[in-house]
């Protein structure tokens, strides 16, 4: 289901599971004070619709990831790229 960013509370977050395809994601991340974010979905990206823009990254594959910077979360996903799901 696709969710609407501009009803959502900034000091509610809701946590949720995103498994992504194989492959490149299509996402841009940034480095924030709460830890990376989702900061824009390419326009062809397999999770339109999945995850937002403003989106927190809490962890990957178990991983926590809030005290990463948007380079290592993406080098993290980059090495992760070709797993079957992610």
């Amino acid at each position: 289901p696709k969710r609407d960013p501009q009803k959502r509370d900034p000091q509610k977050r809701e946590l949720y599971d995103c498994y992504a395809p194989p492959g490149p994601l299509g996402i841009v991340i940034d480095s924030t004070h709460d830890g990376p974010i989702i900061h824009s979905l390419k326009p062809t990206s397999q999770l339109l619709g999945l995850i937002s823009a403003g989106d927190l990254v809490v962890s990957l594959d178990g991983e926590d990831t809030r005290m990463m910077s948007a380079a290592t979360v993406t080098r993290l996903m980059a090495q992760k790229s070709q797993q079957a799901q992610r």
